[in-house]
């Protein structure tokens, strides 16, 4: 199992995809400015009853388009595992990194139907444990 790091995970569900993407979009943004640092998020939601990965960004490095291999905090499996528990008509928005970017995603994803936001010292099965539980709707 590899080491356990301090985290903050973030679990937010929109009524829609769009206002997610608004959300993830805010949070790429406070990246650029450099207000916070390394961090992994996705957008998820579910297309036709089976949970879908609509974009994700990790940075320094960012996957831009739908990931097709597992890697990262936010391993596809695990991204697939907490869209299962999103209703039909909602989606979601995962963010992990380390505490640094608590107080600026706080007011980035605000207008969040529902947040979850816990500190973790975990390994990724316990992130997606984490994300499956916020999630459950």
């Amino acid at each position: 199992m590899p080491d356990s790091k301090r985290q903050v995970v973030y679990a937010a569900a929109y009524g829609n995809v769009t206002q997610a993407l608004a959300g993830l979009d805010a949070i790429e943004q406070l990246h650029k400015d450099e207000v916070i640092g390394s961090y992994d998020a996705a957008v998820i939601d579910k297309e036709d009853g089976k949970p879908h990965i609509v974009k994700r960004m990790d940075r320094p490095r960012a996957r831009i388009i739908p990931e097709l291999f597992g890697a990262g905090t936010l391993p596809r499996k695990e991204l697939h595992e907490a869209a299962e528990a999103l209703t039909a008509n909602k989606a979601g928005l995962i963010a992990v990194g380390d505490p640094t970017i608590e107080k600026a995603v706080d007011n980035a994803i605000s207008d969040a139907d529902t947040v979850t936001k816990r500190f973790v010292e975990a390994d990724t099965d316990e992130i997606a444990s984490e994300l499956r539980e916020a999630l459950k709707g």
